[in-house]
C-alpha cells in the first residue's frame, strides 16, 4: 500500500515540461485518494493537472520583489519565510492524513515540506533536478547559508532522488547521504516506436531540426543561434516547441510552434523534424549545473526514432550520456562541431537512421515510464 501522500514544492504538478512533467508523470498512478498536492509558487494550469487529485495553492515568495532587482535578497528573505509557511500549509489539509511528505529542491516550498515532515514524524522525500544551493540566485552572502539549508534537508530525507549517477555520487560526496537516481520519463500512454520514420530516408524535402523545451538561460540562446548559423550552409531550418522563445531566435528559417501535450508533439516530431536538438550551455556559471543536471527533453526525444544532435561542452551530462551510449547521437562540442554534425546529418539519410535506431533501444532502456515508477515506489517504501 502505498503511502497517504502530501507533496509540498514550487515545481507544478502539471503535464507541461521539465520539472513538472517529471513529477506529473511519477504521480500519474498515485491513488487519487491518498494524494494531495500544494504548490507554493505560481499554480499549475488546472487543464494540465492529475484528475481528481486535491490541489491547494500556497505561495511563499512574492512575485512583486523577485521581478525586481532584489531578487537575490529576496530569494533570501522567501528561503527563511518557506519554514514558517508549514504551520500555514498543515491548516489547509482538511484532515487528510499524512504518512509521507514529497518536494523538489526549488523555489521555497522544499523547506515547508521539511518542516511538515518533521512536525508531523513522517518521512520526506527529496527530488533534485537541478543544482539548487548553486542555481538559485541569492546574494553571494548567503550563498553558503542556502548550501546549509540544503544540507539540512538532503540529510533529514529518508530518501533522496536525483535525475542524474553525476549529481547522485556529488550529492553522496558532498553531504555524506547516497541518493538514488531517477532518470526523467516518458508519460503513461507514451506512444512506442518500433522503427524512425520513413522520412528519415528521403531527400526530398528540406533538412529540419526541432528542438523542444524551456529556453531559460543566456547559454541555451546562444546554442540556438548557433544552431540557426549551422543550418543556413544547408539551406535547413528549425522549428521551435515550448512555452516561449526569446526575441533573439527570431530568424527567417525558424518557425515557433508553442508548447503542444506530449503525444502530440511526438507525432509533430515525427512527422517534420529529421533530427533533434539537445543543447547544453557552455557558460563558466553554468558549468556545475550542466555537470550534474540532465536533460528531461531526452525521455520524450528518444521515443521518437530520430537522430539526437548534442551540443555542449564535454563535461556536461548529455554528453556524457551520449558517449555512454555510443551511436545514439551525434555530439558536438564547438561550433565548428555543430555546423559539421549539421552536414552530416543533412546529407546522410543512412546515418540519420542508424542514429535514430539506437536512440529508440536507448531510450527504452532509460526512460520508461515503468522504470522510473519503480524507482520511485521502491524509494517511497524505504
Amino acid at each position: 500500500m502505498l503511502p497517504r501522500l502530501l507533496y509540498v514544492g514550487d515545481v507544478p504538478v502539471e503535464a507541461s515540461y521539465h520539472g513538472s512533467a517529471l513529477l506529473h508523470r511519477l504521480l500519474s498512478d498515485y491513488p487519487h485518494d491518498r494524494l494531495t498536492v500544494i504548490e507554493t509558487a505560481t499554480a499549475s494550469d488546472a487543464s494540465r493537472r492529475l484528475p481528481k487529485i486535491n490541489y491547494i495553492s500556497h505561495p511563499i515568495g512574492k512575485a512583486r520583489w523577485l521581478n525586481t532587482r532584489f531578487h537575490p535578497y529576496a530569494t533570501a528573505w522567501f528561503t527563511r519565510a518557506g519554514k514558517r509557511s508549514a504551520p500555514k500549509i498543515s491548516q489547509s489539509l482538511n484532515g487528510f492524513g499524512v504518512e509521507s511528505v514529497l518536494t523538489v529542491a526549488h523555489g521555497f516550498g522544499w523547506l515547508a515540506a521539511a518542516e511538515i515532515a518533521d512536525k508531523r514524524n513522517v518521512p520526506l522525500h527529496l527530488i533534485v533536478h537541478d543544482d539548487w544551493p548553486r542555481v538559485a540566485d541569492v546574494a553571494p552572502a548567503f550563498r553558503n547559508w542556502l548550501d546549509q539549508r540544503f544540507a539540512s534537508v538532503y540529510r533529514q530525507a529518508q530518501s533522496r532522488m536525483c535525475v542524474s549517477p553525476a549529481m547522485s555520487r556529488s550529492y553522496g560526496e558532498r553531504y555524506g547521504k547516497p541518493a538514488h537516481t531517477i532518470y526523467p520519463s516518458r508519460a503513461a500512454g507514451c506512444p512506442e516506436y518500433e522503427e524512425p520514420p520513413v522520412r528519415l530516408a528521403a531527400s526530398d524535402h528540406t533538412f529540419t531540426v526541432a528542438f523542444a523545451g524551456t529556453i531559460n538561460s543566456n547559454g541555451y540562446i546562444r546554442a540556438l543561434i548557433a544552431l540557426q548559423d549551422a543550418l543556413k550552409s544547408c539551406g535547413g531550418r528549425l522549428l521551435i516547441f515550448g512555452p516561449t522563445t526569446p526575441a533573439e531566435l527570431n530568424d527567417p528559417n525558424t518557425e515557433i510552434r508553442g508548447l503542444l501535450p506530449a503525444t502530440e508533439l511526438l507525432t509533430t516530431l515525427r512527422n517534420e523534424a529529421d533530427a533533434l536538438f539537445v543543447p547544453m550551455s557552455f557558460d563558466a556559471a553554468d558549468r556545475v549545473n550542466m555537470e550534474l543536471a540532465f536533460p528531461s527533453k531526452l525521455a520524450d526525444y528518444t521515443a521518437t526514432g530520430l537522430p539526437l544532435l548534442v551540443y555542449g561542452p564535454d563535461y556536461c551530462s548529455a554528453v556524457t550520456w551520449a558517449r555512454e551510449n555510443k551511436g545514439g547521437a551525434t555530439i558536438a562540442e564547438s561550433e565548428t562541431d555543430l555546423r559539421n554534425a549539421v552536414a552530416l546529418l543533412a546529407n546522410n539519410p543512412d546515418k540519420r537512421i542508424a542514429l535514430g535506431k539506437r536512440a529508440l533501444a536507448a531510450g527504452h532502456e532509460y526512460f520508461t515510464h515503468d522504470r522510473a515508477q519503480k524507482v520511485f515506489h521502491q524509494s517511497l517504501s524505504l
